[in-house]
């Protein structure tokens, strides 16, 4: 390269972009066949200390105790997710029965507006409140001829991929049994062998990303959940802590975020006339919002190194060419180059200083 004039900067500049592009083909080709695997390993790792300390008083294998833990774990995970789906469950069946009054305090709400434009504007206001309501209807039958029949048309697809999850679930938990029984012998080879170096030290950097981002989530959960339910509460609106305990969770999700609970309360308070409440939850939805946006980044970038705005970009980056698991391939995948490269750059140099002193 210095024979054709390529100067330092364009040397990393170089190295960066071949490090990026081996990192995308690495996140979109092998990922999904290495990841059940990787988090295997992972997971093993956070349960090899509780397991050592039984194994050496109760003198059990490690992998019959790592299965107890999973076990243990996995039930705990179904009692909370049947908790959640019987909040949303009940709590949409309250919606349901609620429906035809809200219906009812629609139409009252729609003739009122559009009486009040006819009065003044000077328009016919009956001739709106036809129009809108016929959109409406022709809303929900277009619902009914085309949308509903377009996801249960999909159905087989959604139960292929709950297949695909289940047995990729079932793969990594095996793969931690196997793991555990020679975990220590692993670690320690990893650790001796020298070509690994690299490698190491980039791990070590993904690691402390996924530990951050974790605790990250949680610490956002906390605050979004907190916010909500006593604003609920405050509110006066019945089960108030409960909704926004299940908005937290829902921020948590991809694409699914707070809106998918403070909209809906919004709109059906906007319709039973309490405008005030209505206003609230909307204003509620946008400091939800807000709050994410600006604790994310900073609470993830700053902690790894990384420009909170680099995270941001990474993010949308991430979706763009991942889909939804973008939102963690993204960032993971920034992290990586990043590290990488700060570890080519630096033995570069390491080498060229020895090469001087020689």
């Amino acid at each position: 390269m210095d024979k054709i004039g390529i100067t330092e900067g364009g040397k990393k500049y170089l190295t960066a972009v071949a490090v990026t592009f081996l990192v995308y083909l690495g996140m979109k080709y092998v990922s999904p066949v290495v990841s059940p695997f990787l988090f295997a390993f992972l997971l093993a790792g956070v349960l090899n200390p509780a397991v050592r300390i039984l194994h050496n008083k109760i003198k059990i294998r490690k992998s019959v105790l790592a299965g107890i833990l999973l076990f243990v774990v996995g039930v705990l995970m179904v009692i909370l997710l049947w908790v959640i789906l019987s909040a949303l469950i009940s709590g949409g069946g309250r919606l349901a029965g609620q429906i035809p009054d809200y219906q009812k305090e629609f139409n009252v709400f729609l003739g009122d507006c559009c009486s009040m434009m006819g009065k003044k504007f000077g328009v016919d206001g009956v001739q709106i409140e036809k129009f809108i309501i016929e959109q409406v209807d022709l809303f929900i039958d277009n619902l009914e001829v085309n949308v509903l029949p377009e996801m249960m048309g999909k159905s087989v697809n959604y139960m292929k991929n709950i297949v695909s999850f289940i047995s990729i679930v079932v793969v990594m938990m095996i793969a931690v049994l196997l793991i555990m029984k020679d975990y220590d012998q692993y670690i320690t080879r990893l650790k001796n062998e020298e070509g690994l170096t690299g490698v190491r030290e980039v791990v070590k950097k993904v690691i402390l990303y996924v530990k951050t981002f974790v605790k990250a989530q949680i610490i956002i959960l906390g605050i979004i959940s907190t916010i909500c339910a006593v604003s609920l509460a405050l509110m006066g609106m019945e089960g108030g802590i409960l909704y926004g305990i299940l908005t937290g969770i829902m921020d948590m999700l991809p694409f699914i975020g707070t809106g998918i609970m403070l909209i809906p309360l919004a709109v059906f308070r906007l319709i039973s006339g309490n405008y005030l409440q209505a206003f609230l939850c909307f204003s509620l939805y946008a400091v939800c919002a807000l709050v994410r946006e600006f604790l994310e980044p900073k609470l993830i970038g700053e902690k790894v190194g990384v420009w909170p705005v680099g995270i941001l970009f990474a993010v949308f980056a991430g979706i763009e060419l991942f889909g939804v698991w973008g939102i963690i391939k993204g960032p993971l995948s920034l992290v990586i180059v990043c590290e990488t490269c700060k570890y080519l750059w630096s033995r570069k140099r390491s080498q060229e200083a020895v090469a001087e002193i020689e």
